[in-house]
């Protein structure tokens, strides 16, 4: 029997808007844990909600869109897409934040880095290598630190939700009966 996946984009589209607004209010924590360390906590609390968005809107896609008839390949492509779309709402939040209100955000980032790669204890000319990188442009920063790495994510978690979504079963309204 052939699946109609004729509304997969539609649905990755509207779910990616509630996915996407997620996102910018934990990137929100993200960019005020600069001055306050506690909402970095929040934060990554928040995380937590990525895996629980995804399964929500793949069972809601495959009770509601597709009838309870959705293979694994075609969980994996709506989770895919759904990251995707989610992920353009994050690069305008991203975009705005290191472009206008901290536009050194990458430079302290990728020093953080060097440290982290300095304390690991490898060879000087890999050290060397990575310190005389140039900075990323805001473009190649969003392209590969946003939008490919939510889309990556998306990818992973899909490989370990979608069979979840697939066998779990909605509720049926329980209705009371007199004997």
């Amino acid at each position: 029997m052939q699946e109609d996946k004729s509304q997969l984009m539609n649905y990755a589209m509207y779910a990616g808007v509630f996915l996407g607004l997620f996102w910018i209010l934990k990137y929100l924590f993200v960019m005020g844990s600069t001055q306050f360390a506690a909402l970095n906590l929040i934060g990554s609390f928040l995380t937590i909600g990525t895996p629980l968005i995804l399964y929500y809107f793949l069972t809601k896609y495959k009770t509601d869109i597709v009838s309870n008839n959705m293979s694994y390949w075609h969980g994996v492509q709506f989770g895919i897409m759904l990251f995707f779309f989610a992920s353009i709402l994050e690069a305008v939040i991203v975009f705005i934040h290191i472009t206008w209100v901290d536009q050194a955000f990458v430079g302290k980032l990728y020093e953080n880095m060097i440290e982290t790669v300095k304390t690991m204890n490898l060879s000087d000319r890999m050290v060397s290598s990575i310190e005389n990188q140039p900075l990323p442009t805001a473009i190649n920063y969003i392209f590969s630190n946003v939008i490919l790495a939510d889309v990556f994510i998306g990818l992973v978690l899909s490989l370990f939700i979608v069979p979840i979504a697939i066998r779990s079963t909605p509720k049926s309204p329980i209705v009371n009966q007199k004997s």
